[in-house]
């Protein structure tokens, strides 16, 4: 209940958690649409220029950096009878499940700047109108709990759901939509142009079904959710000055200027999943279908588990641990193959084999575990300097702090996939209906440019984390000073 000003319960419902949590399956579907599918299509299957197609994608994401602070901030002061966050929500669930519908449509006979000018409005149009979806959607996260160890178990959960979204797209799409035909054979499959109009319906449906299921589980909430002032109205004057504020909390500080690393790591990676799986690894579709349903297991697992293994840890600590091991294994399959190239005996697993099939699922499994249960930390992480904020500023700003740092770090994601489709081109991916062998010399190079990446990179996410400053003993005393009582709280089960 609403309590001069702020929110009387600090521990969310069972229910309130899964609906929250359901939510993220949309996020995850549209992360890997874009992260794993888009590139190869408009490149290999449309024939789009590579360069012109991250120039696109990356201009969609400047759009987006500059869209999520804006609508965070927005949020943050609306009033209206369904509360700051629900009619944002509301309002974008049909736009975002078109958009990711049309932007998989075939475009028979266009020209290049045809496809360029397709694929920029439409990526746009995903990224905006997630932007109205997701950032109002995660400022709930911190008003819904505000427990030190349940917003582990919330950000679990959430990540659980948005990993059974994405990995459940993909195995659909490895399983079914992209079977061996006669002119499509071997790891070629997925460059089938049918089975990209079978992936826009799945997708725009996963998406709108889970938004509106999230949404409404969730409206029974919005009595319980914190009410602003009728004097915070928005205003572009006012909202610099608070993220000048933002930016002089060092924990927060911290973690931003980690995520800025990971976000151009991200983009010098952006969409490249499908280019190692058709060229390097040479895998036919239905060989790995099992693959996301195995790493979506493990996701979902470490999305509960994570909440049990950070119980009476710190945070940090346990986080820069789980990023530290994960530096020193991820680049591993890729470094080992690109040696059988220039040693006189092979150090991996030949292509095709049932050895490199085990290898690369139990990498990918390690993988996933540490990097799901490093991820939900942050994120957990990340809603406690909420408090640390409201304690320093005197006002709950869930969505400019979660939406805030996007306008730097997208923009740093943007130049990332921007270079991809440069190095894309460069190393010789223009070639028109290329065969796996023509395409061996510049799968090598991209390898080894992500190789160096995946070493230096990582190493300085891990020491920004490793600077993050809230204890369990700070947050506790500054739940107790803000008025949020622990005593008085709901059970997690009411």
């Amino acid at each position: 209940m609403e309590r001069n000003g702020t929110v009387g319960v600090d521990r969310a419902s069972t229910p309130t958690l899964l609906a929250f949590g359901t939510g993220a399956i949309a996020v995850g579907t549209k992360n890997v649409v874009f992260g794993s599918w888009l590139m190869l299509y408009y490149n290999q299957v449309l024939g789009l220029a590579p360069y012109l197609a991250g120039l696109a994608l990356a201009l969609a994401l400047v759009v987006d950096a500059i869209s999520d602070p804006l609508v965070g901030a927005w949020s943050d002061r609306v009033r209206t009878r369904w509360g700051r966050r629900h009619p944002f929500i509301y309002a974008s669930l049909i736009p975002f499940a078109g958009s990711i519908y049309l932007i998989l449509q075939p475009v028979p006979d266009a020209s290049q700047s045809d496809l360029f000018t397709r694929l920029l409005f439409l990526a746009i149009a995903v990224r905006l109108s997630m932007t109205f979806y997701e950032v109002p959607r995660s400022a709930l996260g911190p008003e819904l709990t505000k427990d030190y160890d349940q917003r582990t178990l919330m950000v679990g959960i959430s990540t659980a759901f948005g990993w059974l979204g994405g990995a459940g797209i993909s195995a659909i799409a490895l399983g079914w939509l992209f079977p061996e035909t006669a002119g499509y054979t071997g790891s070629r499959a997925l460059l089938n142009p049918s089975g990209y109009v079978s992936l826009a319906w799945i997708g725009g449906l996963v998406v709108l079904l889970s938004g509106v299921a999230s949404t409404i589980g969730l409206h029974s909430q919005i009595p319980n959710l914190h009410v602003p002032k009728e004097t915070e109205k928005l205003d572009f004057g006012q909202i610099m000055g608070e993220i000048r504020e933002t930016i002089s909390n060092y924990s927060w500080l911290m973690l931003f200027l980690a995520g800025l690393v990971f976000a151009l790591f991200i983009g010098l990676h952006s969409g490249t999943e499908q280019y190692y799986n058709v060229y390097f690894w040479e895998w036919i579709p239905a060989e790995i279908r099992i693959f996301p349903v195995i790493q979506a297991f493990v996701a979902i697992t470490c999305g509960f588990a994570t909440s049990i293994l950070a119980a009476g840890r710190e945070k940090k600590r346990l986080a820069v641990r789980l990023f530290a091991v994960s530096v020193l294994l991820g680049p591993l399959p890729v470094a080992l193959r690109l040696l059988d190239g220039i040693t006189p005996y092979s150090v991996f697993p030949a292509n095709g084999t049932d050895l490199i099939w085990w290898v690369l699922l139990l990498h990918s499994c390690i993988m996933v575990l540490l990097s799901v249960s490093g991820f939900i930390l942050i994120g957990s992480m990340v809603a406690d300097v909420v408090e640390e904020s409201q304690a320093q500023t005197g006002r709950r700003s869930e969505g400019l702090l979660n939406a805030g740092p996007a306008l730097a770090q997208k923009t740093m994601s943007a130049g990332g996939v921007l270079i991809t489709g440069l190095v894309l081109s460069a190393f010789g991916f223009d070639v028109p209906n290329p065969t796996v062998e023509e395409m061996r010399r510049p799968m090598e190079k991209l390898a080894l440019a992500h190789l160096i990446l995946g070493v230096t990179f990582p190493v300085v996410c891990t020491y920004l984390i490793s600077r993050y400053t809230i204890t369990r003993e700070d947050h506790e005393r500054r739940i107790g000073e803000l008025g949020y009582s622990n005593t008085d709280s709901e059970s997690p089960e009411s």
